[in-house]
């Protein structure tokens, strides 16, 4: 699937996003691509039905798309993310750090966002996910062995799958815990994460009955994962769990997220003793916000691999350090975020999949 093929390893890369964001001073930031092009396919809108054109659009300098001066490619103004604050409770904590500005909710930024395929010749020299799925076998004994194969994903929602552009799940109202219906149908149609992980492996083991089940909660913390975990989860009997908490817990202190997604994890294999788990970590947040930029998610990812190496059955996907690369490669946070604040766009929702695929060993 062309979705999944990992960043790190293709030579070529599919529709990775650029974004011309306006900045408190004027400048635009944006448009550094992960490698240096030797040759580039197409230059699109969002929604692939506009192409630029080189010269007219966009030059290429050193690895960055920069805009002609007549341009057609549209500018992400910074009045359509950051706002006066006005004092009110609901966005107090998406404050910046002057206390007097904040970063609005904007889920349509992806319109500001377009999309370049190109090849090129370099090598990954960054962090990469490593293959974990040594420590999953019952797991991986049971998907070789074929018949049924129960996968659950549990988590916020960035694990239901909010902003992928075709998303198709059933999901959990957090506060009731009633499943409901997540669809968005939009192009490029990107499914969720968890879906392109359940076709990934799917396709490795055709002898499977894979049965996915998504229990991504819009809002959950570890708090949440804890009370809900034997009502949510144990009924449906997993094989393997892939949790994916972390982005509305991301100042607990690393010993306390640590307890609770252990706690998740003991919960389930009370009932399911053999279950397996993939603790997934998130991404980076948007840390123009003060409350975001003070965040233990690197501290919260070492934790997650100490319980891995303390416990069997557990291996570990770091989103959270592939998406730190790719920001240490040149790219903007408005180029990997799907509402300014803390989603991913389709772009990073491919590399939630790859680094989890990575980490199953596909």
């Amino acid at each position: 699937m062309e979705w999944t093929e990992k960043i790190w390893e293709t030579k070529r890369i599919l529709m990775e996003p650029v974004c011309f964001a306006e900045q408190d001073d004027g400048s635009l930031s944006g448009g550094q691509l992960l490698f240096p092009p030797k040759a580039i396919e197409s230059v699109t809108s969002h929604d692939c039905t506009i192409q630029y054109q080189e010269g007219r659009d966009y030059a290429v300098q050193n690895g960055r798309l920069i805009r002609t001066p007549d341009s057609r490619i549209p500018i992400l103004p910074r009045a359509e993310y950051c706002k006066v604050y006005d004092g009110a409770k609901e966005t107090a904590w998406l404050r910046l750090a002057d206390g007097n500005r904040y970063m609005a909710i904007s889920p349509t930024v992806y319109q500001y966002q377009i999309l370049v395929t190109y090849t090129h010749d370099a090598l990954w020299e960054g962090a990469k996910p490593a293959d974990g799925s040594a420590a999953l076998t019952h797991s991986l004994k049971k998907l070789q062995a074929g018949g049924p194969f129960n996968l659950l994903f549990y988590g916020d929602s960035i694990t239901a799958g909010w902003e992928a552009s075709g998303c198709d799940e059933e999901v959990i109202n957090m506060r009731d815990c009633r499943a409901f219906p997540l669809r968005i149908n939009r192009p490029p149609y990107v499914p969720s994460w968890p879906e392109l992980v359940t076709r990934g492996l799917r396709a490795a083991y055709p002898q499977a009955d894979i049965r996915k089940t998504n229990r991504g909660a819009g809002g959950s913390t570890t708090v949440w994962g804890v009370e809900h975990a034997a009502e949510l989860v144990c009924p449906q009997h997993p094989d393997l769990v892939i949790l994916g908490f972390g982005m509305n817990s991301l100042r607990d202190p690393a010993t306390l997220y640590r307890s609770q997604i252990e706690a998740i994890i003991h919960t389930i294999r009370a009932e399911a003793p053999e279950c397996d788990f993939l603790l997934v970590s998130p991404m980076v947040p948007n840390t123009e916000i003060a409350g975001l930029a003070e965040n233990k998610l690197a501290q919260q990812e070492a934790a997650l691999w100490d319980l891995a190496h303390a416990e069997t059955g557990i291996t570990v996907a770091p989103v959270h350090e592939i998406s730190e690369e790719l920001l240490h490669r040149g790219k903007t946070y408005y180029e990997l975020t799907g509402n300014c604040i803390n989603h991913p766009n389709d772009f990073s929702v491919r590399l939630y999949a790859q680094t989890v695929l990575a980490a199953l060993g596909r």
